[in-house]
């Protein structure tokens, strides 16, 4: 079999694009166990031997695709960060974060349940999950670093991670686990958990 290849020209950028997008269609309709290489390649108006080209296997291009999905998540939930003051953050700036990620948990809702429940079967999913989520405590320990004046906590680093935990725990059973809750009355209970848990009493709001 021949080695993969980086596409370069626009026409091998564009039969990629189409593997990758056949891969996460079929990923959501028939799970990811449910689908082979074979079928992908069919979805997407190539042969068998150009996905191949491309990727090494079905497991190649899931993981791909779940660190580009994951670079999206990431950029969602911190986007439009300059609209607010990084070390006189409040109850503004941790509701709009805390927004962000239950906005993010929308991108791909069938994606995100399959994958997340083989991170405890598969260690290379389960190694970029932890590298997003060394990624995202490491951005809080940074907001954290910036608001030090301000702080309770003086275990930034175990703040952070505690932080991340519960926001993420909240957002991830609230949109694929339930019980359905409304999601402004989670998000404000965060909210005012988060700021109480960092801030001193006689920081202003």
């Amino acid at each position: 079999m021949s080695s993969v290849r980086t596409p370069k020209q626009q026409r091998s950028i564009q039969t990629k694009h189409l593997i990758v997008k056949a891969a996460f269609h079929l990923y959501a309709q028939k799970g990811i166990h449910g689908t082979n290489s074979k079928e992908i390649a069919e979805k997407a108006g190539v042969s068998i031997g150009s996905f191949y080209s491309y990727f090494k296997n079905k497991k190649t291009l899931l993981l791909e695709i779940l660190e580009d999905f994951l670079d999206r998540t990431y950029l969602s939930i911190w986007k439009d960060m300059g609209n607010f003051t990084l070390n006189e953050l409040g109850r503004d700036g941790i509701r709009f974060i805390i927004n962000n990620v239950f906005e993010a948990y929308d991108l791909a809702p069938t994606f995100l349940r399959q994958t997340h429940a083989l991170r405890y079967s598969d260690p290379d999913i389960n190694r970029v999950y932890e590298r997003e989520r060394n990624r995202e405590v490491t951005q809080i320990r940074f907001l954290l670093e910036n608001n030090k004046h301000r702080m309770r906590a003086l275990d930034q680093e175990a703040a952070a991670l505690v932080i991340h935990n519960a926001v993420e725990s909240v957002a991830h059973t609230a949109k694929l686990i339930g019980p359905k809750m409304e999601e402004k009355r989670l998000v404000n209970e965060l909210t005012e958990m988060i700021y109480s848990f960092l801030l001193r009493e006689d920081t202003p709001q």
